[in-house]
């Protein structure tokens, strides 16, 4: 029988999980609001910082391309590492100089560990604190400033200050979720607090749109894209340290913090969702994530505090990162215990019974 104008249907198969390209495209389109409000607020020292960090990206890719041929999906995985490493650097940031330190750190981590540097290691956490660590130094090629390591976020002391950018709706909002939200509940937002979750107009775009991160984690946990396990484990952890234990170790006074203003403030919500859970650099168990995301929610407390940094969450997910070594390495170790304890005996004892 002939087999032309046959062809050959899937619809006897089922995906148990969305493919790695259409997680990424999506994760990418996702991004593209983000990108359009910064066109609408004129963010254009955001936008030029973002293209820099993208042409890096595809630039580091396109030179490994040519020991190795590069397929779709690293193209989709190093537009999407641009594009993060973009939304995490300050829009005072020199173009020229974003794009010379991700390329190099890209293309390092690609080289030196022959592309398997993403599967111990966060690519994109790597090239940030390259980028604050290079730009942060007195070098005049990169025109460096220290005192970035000293400054608060932006939103924080604007808000502490009364100086905070409020939108031109927001105590109309805030009055009305008073009135009939939080007033049921014996509490009250103060304004502040819908400008944050719209726009905190902080100098790092991953900082701004909280409100589309919020859209963003609904579209990718409904479709199956992310785990909720470490999020979920990350936000648990996180959010009882801020409200229940003070911070004495930092300010000398018992201070409780403010769970919006800790998760609204030092990119929260766009790293948990987008950089914390990178492809390869967690474990694949449910305890393991579980155990991995209340570490990071620690270490988030730890070096974020109440939400008054502008690159710690950064290395938050390098501690994890190098953590996850550990977690994965038994988890390896209890699945080979499993497989000689309980799988291989039942193998070899079906073997028996068919050469019966």
């Amino acid at each position: 029988m002939s087999l032309k104008n046959k062809s050959v249907l899937q619809s006897p198969y089922i995906y148990v999980s969305p493919s790695m390209k259409t997680v990424l495209s999506v994760m990418i389109c996702l991004l593209l609001p983000q990108v359009a409000m910064l066109f609408l607020t004129r963010s254009y020292s955001s936008l030029f910082v973002l293209l820099a960090a993208v042409l890096a990206s595809l630039s580091a890719e396109a030179l490994y391309g040519i020991r190795k041929r590069p397929s779709m999906v690293t193209w989709l995985v190093a537009l999407l590492q641009g594009l993060l490493v973009g939304f995490l650097l300050p829009a005072t940031y020199p173009p020229v100089a974003v794009f010379i330190i991700c390329l190099f750190a890209m293309a390092v981590g690609k080289y030196a560990f022959e592309g398997f540097a993403a599967s111990w290691i966060n690519p994109v956490a790597l090239a940030v604190a390259a980028a604050y660590f290079i730009y942060a130094c007195p070098f005049p090629a990169f025109g460096g400033d220290l005192s970035l390591f000293r400054e608060k976020n932006a939103a924080l002391s604007m808000i502490r200050d009364g100086q905070f950018p409020l939108s031109p709706k927001d105590s109309m909002v805030t009055d009305f979720l008073n009135r009939n939200v939080f007033r049921r509940f014996g509490m009250e937002i103060p304004d502040g607090y819908v400008s944050l979750f719209w726009d905190s107009g902080s100098p790092i775009p991953a900082f701004r749109f909280n409100l589309l991160n919020l859209l963003a984690s609904l579209v990718l946990f409904s479709g199956d894209m992310l785990g909720l396990l470490v999020p979920f484990s990350f936000c648990l952890s996180y959010g009882l340290l801020v409200r229940f234990v003070p911070i004495s170790y930092v300010t000398g006074m018992q201070l409780y913090g403010d769970i919006f203003l800790a998760f609204l403030t030092s990119g929260v919500l766009f790293s948990t969702l987008f950089v914390l859970q990178w492809f390869g650099t967690t474990p694949f168990t449910a305890w393991g994530k579980l155990f991995y995301g209340l570490c990071a929610g620690i270490f988030s407390y730890v070096i974020l505090g109440y939400g008054n940094s502008s690159v710690g969450y950064v290395f938050v997910v390098l501690v994890m990162n190098f953590i996850s070594i550990f977690i994965q390495g038994f988890e390896m170790r209890r699945m080979k215990s499993f497989y000689k304890k309980a799988v291989r005996p039942r193998i070899e004892a079906l073997k028996e019974v068919q050469s019966v």
